[in-house]
């Protein structure tokens, strides 16, 4: 049997490898006494040659003792728990070999024999093999030898001591048979093709050893020279020797080497993937710097220098203040250093391109004359005397002042009237930019500021939104529906707007998403509204409040006339030629067909009559129309609307009221019923808490003062009051029905009607006095629409209506009240 072997030389050459021949014919080792070396790492098996590094004084004098008594030594492997104290004595790991040694230097680690100066017979295992000293070489620069060892037979321990530095041992031999049958066959061929893989992907292996394998016939041969090739524990090289079968020794063999070649595969595949990974990673870098250097030398500038070079372009001329400037060029930066197709190139290119597309200086510096203002708002919008009158203002004071901060204005009223359409005609007239952003139902506060950059998808508010499509940065900026915005986990929207909204901090307005300073003083923020109420208190304040209250019936007709009736028939493809209104028309449609404080239904009619006459015309049944009485019922159907103030008001307990809702000012019917019981009072109509407790201070004030009122005592004892205020299903609320309310009640019980073309408003107190109330405006055009005659209100909302124009009140008596006594003696018959 031949094996090939490589051991350093003291003058670090290569000596030349050589064949190490066993003789089989003197192994008998029986009752013979041999020195004894202990084996850390490894198993030395008869009829294989290993090289063992003898260092320690002990290993050394038995192996001197040896060479004097024949040349014969006793190798026995130390047992698990020895070999790891000697290992961490050592700081070695036993099962490891340093991946940075030499491949002598690791067999002689591996292959070491232990110190066993403090050895005991205990320590090491009973199945070992007698060795012959086949060479003995110095190593250069270290002391001891490298021993190449021979192995001759297994053998047992008879006897074992320790006798001067070293341990003796009496063996004897374990024979051991080779058999020959189809099964041992079988294993050594498959043991050979796993040998032969490992020894294919195994560097320190020579590839000889496969001949040397295919070449051996002799199974117990066979199955010691792979368990010496193949590198694994001590503890299971130690089993193969102790097995007494040579089939049972493939069979372990075999399962060893079918796991070390499993993680010889894997090892190499996962090192392969790396390799590969590693290689197309240094390749792509590689050639990129390739490409720089090509591209310098050629004057060119890379995709990424490219881009830089153009935002820095644009960065000198954006305008940018000393802090921006700084961050916008340390992005620029940035992206320049990254690869064009990493993701986050794409994020800062995206975050450049909306920094550069937000205009930072441009303003709309053309002077509009205030005279040509004016021309545009009268010819957009009839009436609205207030608004018009403030934008006016605003403009002179711009004219004086260029610095001058843009107002905050609120434009409140019901639905209808105006107010968005407003908003446009005065961007038209002042010549600039319009933006329209509509905050119903906004509910995330990232909708106003923006989403920071480290969020997916992130992107700036829509307010900066906005000041990019107008493309300027002082634009007519309108916030719609500023009292629907809502709040929930997502933050308050309403709260982000308070920095937007105050003229002192938002020119250092900071969107999320940018987080660079821009200036919005110069925007003129035009909010609208229906109710105050639901705006929050803060915000409300930062706001110049415009009241823009609903219209009379003249008001809609020369609003109808002069601008729905010419859009619907544009709209619809007619002409006033074709399609002509007779002058009664335009009031009954008003008074039968719609009840609202604006003219959006009144314009849904219109439009139904243009549609009904556009099929007439396309039918070719008329080739012009005359719009009157008859074709407006027969268009349009029956009345919708009717004035039904004096029908219900025809019994007592019945008062009509007025309030003032989102969608304007309207009349209040309040009704009181008695029947049989035991002085319970209930309320109904969908009432708030402060309208319910307007209702019971009614009924306490009308029982304190019974006597005053002519009301019989013992009227509350057996009787039950249900107070009603309808519609049931539209929420109410507000303390402005405290005298109708009262007044209801009174009237109830003293069995008096209240006059049928009166209505009242006003807050009541437990004493009977009459508190003023708002919406007065509000409350006189509904009460003006419901025909009625009469108003009451407080005393101190006399300058209220002193303000209001004179179509608003003709037709109006006003009566001005301090106490119920006054209402009560002008309501009842």
């Amino acid at each position: 049997m031949g094996l090939f072997n490589k051991f350093s030389t003291q003058d670090d050459q290569t000596v030349a490898s050589e064949e190490a021949v066993v003789d089989d014919s003197d192994m008998q080792s029986e009752g013979k006494k041999f020195p004894v070396i202990a084996l850390k790492n490894t198993v030395i098996y008869p009829y294989t040659v290993v090289p063992v590094f003898f260092e320690d004084e002990a290993s050394l004098a038995a192996l001197e003792k040896a060479r004097k008594s024949g040349g014969m030594i006793a190798a026995f492997t130390l047992k698990e728990h020895k070999r790891k104290e000697a290992a961490s004595i050592l700081n070695e790991d036993p099962t490891l070999i340093d991946s940075n040694m030499s491949e002598d230097d690791a067999q002689s680690k591996d292959q070491a024999a232990a110190d066993s100066s403090e050895l005991q017979p205990s320590d090491v295992y009973g199945i070992g093999t007698v060795c012959a000293i086949h060479r003995v070489m110095p190593v250069s620069g270290r002391k001891g030898a490298m021993v190449v060892l021979q192995g001759n037979e297994k053998v047992q321990v008879e006897s074992m001591w320790r006798e001067k530095k070293f341990m003796h041992a009496v063996v004897s031999p374990v024979i051991e048979e080779s058999r020959d049958n189809k099964e041992i066959k079988a294993l050594m061929k498959n043991a050979l093709n796993s040998a032969q893989k490992i020894i294919q992907n195994t560097p320190y292996l020579p590839q000889e050893l496969q001949i040397a394998l295919e070449d051996l016939s002799d199974p117990l041969k066979f199955v010691y020279l792979l368990a010496t090739l193949v590198r694994f524990d001590a503890s299971e090289k130690q089993m193969i020797l102790e097995e007494s079968d040579v089939e049972e020794k493939l069979k372990k063999t075999a399962a060893i080497l079918s796991r070390e070649l499993e993680q010889i595969e894997l090892g190499g595949k996962i090192v392969s993937n790396v390799k590969k990974e590693f290689g197309k990673m240094s390749r792509e870098a590689f050639l990129r710097q390739q490409l720089k250097e090509i591209q310098r030398e050629l004057g060119e500038e890379s995709e990424t220098e490219r881009e830089a070079n153009e935002y820095r372009k644009k960065l000198e001329d954006a305008g940018f203040d000393e802090d921006a400037y700084k961050e916008v060029s340390r992005e620029i930066d940035r992206l320049e250093s990254m690869h064009p197709q990493s993701s986050e190139y794409q994020v800062v290119r995206t975050y450049l391109d909306w920094v550069f597309d937000i205009p930072w200086t441009i303003e709309d510096r053309k002077e509009a004359k205030i005279d040509d203002v004016e021309k545009v708002l009268d010819a957009k919008h009839y009436g609205l005397k207030e608004a018009k009158d403030r934008i006016i203002e605003y403009l002179a004071v711009r004219k004086l002042n260029k610095s001058h901060k843009g107002p905050i204005l609120c434009f409140v009223g019901p639905p209808g009237v105006g107010k968005t359409s407003l908003g446009m005609a005065i961007a038209e007239s002042l010549g600039r930019g319009f933006v329209r952003m509509s905050l119903g139902g906004v509910r995330d506060e990232a909708e106003i500021r923006g989403h920071r950059r480290t969020y997916v998808g992130a992107m700036p508010g829509r307010i900066m939104q906005g000041i990019r499509r107008a493309g300027k940065k002082d634009p007519i900026f309108m916030l719609d529906e500023i009292d629907k915005v809502g709040n929930d986990y997502r933050g308050d929207p309403s709260s982000a707007l308070l920095e937007v909204l105050d003229p002192e901090q938002n020119s250092k307005f900071r969107d999320h998403y940018l987080d660079l300073e821009y200036d919005l003083s110069g925007v003129l923020f035009i909010c609208t509204a229906n109710v105050l109420d639901t705006i929050q208190g803060p915000l409300r304040d930062r706001m110049e409040i415009i009241e823009i209250s609903g219209y009379t019936e003249q008001e809609k007709i020369k609003i109808a006339e002069e601008h729905l009736w010419p859009r619907v028939l544009e709209r619809h493809g007619l002409t006033k030629t074709l399609v002509k209104l007779k002058d009664e028309v335009l009031p009954l449609i008003i008074d039968g067909y719609t009840r609202e404080a604006g003219v959006r239904q009144l314009e849904r009619e219109l439009s139904t009559i243009a549609r009904k006459s556009a099929y007439l015309f396309v039918r070719g049944d008329q080739k012009s129309i005359s719009i009157g009485k008859d074709r407006v019922k027969e268009f349009l159907g029956p009345k919708k609307v009717y004035k039904e103030v004096s029908r219900r008001t025809a019994v007592p307990g019945v008062v009509t009221g007025l309030a003032y809702t989102s969608v304007g000012g309207d009349i209040l019917f309040i009704e009181a019923s008695k029947m049989p019981g035991s002085k319970k009072f209930s309320v109904t109509g969908s009432l708030g808490d402060v309208m319910k407790e307007s209702a019971h201070t009614a009924l306490s004030l009308v029982r304190s003062r019974a006597e005053d009122f002519n009301i019989d005592n013992n009227a509350f004892k057996h009787t039950d009051i249900h107070l009603h205020v309808p519609a049931g299903a539209i929420p109410k609320d507000g303390p402005s029905a405290g005298i109708a309310m009262t007044t209801a009640i009174a009237s109830l019980l003293m069995g008096k009607k209240v006059k049928n073309d009166l209505a009242m408003t006003g807050e009541i107190t437990l004493s009977g006095l009459v508190l003023p109330i708002g919406g007065v405006k509000e409350k006189v055009l509904a009460a003006k629409r419901a025909g009625i005659k009469t108003v009451i209100l407080p005393d101190r909302n006399k300058n209220d209506v002193e303000k209001l124009e004179k179509e608003q009140v003709d037709g109006l008596d006003f009566v001005y009240v301090e106490t119920i006594d006054q209402v009560l003696k002008e309501a009842l018959q």
